[in-house]
């Protein structure tokens, strides 16, 4: 199995910082640069990162439908994508989508909702 591109492991890496801009950067390098079907899922890890982008900019209604595509590109996916738990990372998409829908403000979703996009670790057996 080919691995992820390497603007995905900085991406993943800025996003866990809080760093959401600068991790919409290298997914968006990454989605670019992919021709096979990792480059759908560097879509969503894109507009996952965007949506907490916007969020920073007080901009849930555009927080919103960045999520409901992360969410759209990621859902195929099986879990975990390369080592990457993506059922935590589409749990915590239809969270977000729920509490924009509740009204709840960018700071509340900011705090509340803090995220970092999880690894599985999967030990060998001897």
């Amino acid at each position: 199995m080919k691995q992820l591109h390497p603007d995905v492991l900085q991406g993943i890496q800025a996003f866990n910082q809080g760093e959401y801009y600068a991790a919409h950067e290298y997914f968006e390098d990454a989605w670019h640069d992919t021709r096979d079907n990792a480059r759908e899922y560097s879509r969503a890890l894109l507009h996952l990162s965007g949506g907490y982008y916007r969020l920073t900019q007080d901009r849930p209604a555009a927080a919103r439908k960045f999520f409901t595509r992360a969410l759209a590109w990621i859902e195929p996916f099986s879990s975990p994508y390369h080592k990457i738990d993506s059922t935590a990372i589409i749990n915590q998409l239809k969270l977000l989508i729920d509490a924009i829908d509740s009204g709840k403000s960018s700071r509340t979703l900011l705090n509340e909702h803090a995220f970092q996009i999880p690894s599985i670790n999967r030990k060998r057996s001897s």
